[in-house]
């Protein structure tokens, strides 16, 4: 029965052991590597897991960025196929003009061609493509809008927060 229990008491030991190693990282570490997705292994020291850390910020990082380029690319290119229906449509747009107003522009004439086709049938289907494109466009940009705004207000809350922080409010 004595070899049993011993047994257990082993158990036991190692168990605290593994328990007590993986405790051995602080609780920032620990909640820093838990919020990157990254689990803490038996025996991780405070080093590593702070390389660890290093290492999944950069590649996040990196990735942020990407999007952050797609993010402004994608703002040119409704601006590119914003442009490219005005052509089609027969708007003239001004190199300075802001995408919105381009959009109107571009509701306003499909409107008057609309009123035109009701006497010609056969351009319908072409002014349906051409309003849905539209509606895409203009749903495209409001997202982009939206996730801007959004970002602004990130940046607000964190400059209040800091301004708190620091004691400057």
């Amino acid at each position: 029965m004595t070899t049993s229990i011993s047994a257990v008491n082993a158990g036991n030991s190692a168990a605290s052991e593994a328990v007590t190693k993986k405790s051995s990282l602080s609780n920032d570490t620990k909640a820093r590597l838990e919020a990157l997705g990254i689990t803490a292994t038996e025996g991780m020291t405070e080093s590593e897991a702070q390389a660890k850390i290093a290492a999944a910020e950069q590649r996040d990082n990196a990735q942020n960025e990407g999007r952050e380029q797609q993010g402004n690319s994608s703002e040119a290119e409704i601006m590119a196929d914003v442009k490219s229906l005005a052509a089609k449509v027969g708007v003239s747009v001004a190199s300075d003009e802001d995408v919105a107003d381009i959009l109107d522009d571009i509701a306003a004439e499909l409107e008057v061609m609309l009123e035109e086709a009701e006497t010609n049938p056969a351009i319908l289907s072409q002014l349906s493509t051409y309003l849905s494109e539209l509606t895409s466009l203009d749903d495209q940009y409001q997202s982009i809008q939206n996730s801007q705004a959004s970002m602004y207000s990130a940046m607000n809350m964190v400059s209040t927060n800091n301004k708190i922080a620091l004691g400057l409010t």
